[in-house]
């Protein structure tokens, strides 16, 4: 819409996922272009038991 036509992301080489983002360098998902460690944090995993959010 408008002049905002062009992709913002394309596939990643490492997690294969629609996430780098092509003017950063970056990949939004895992992290590949900012660091050699996959990004990872604890409050983005999705099945957490109910005993372990209290």
């Amino acid at each position: 819409m408008g002049k905002r036509q062009k992709s913002t992301h394309i596939r990643c080489r490492r997690c294969g996922r629609h996430s780098y983002h092509k003017t950063k360098g970056v990949c939004a998902h895992c992290g590949y272009g900012a660091t050699a460690r996959i990004r990872k944090y604890r409050w983005s995993k999705r099945n957490r038991s109910m005993s372990e959010r209290k």
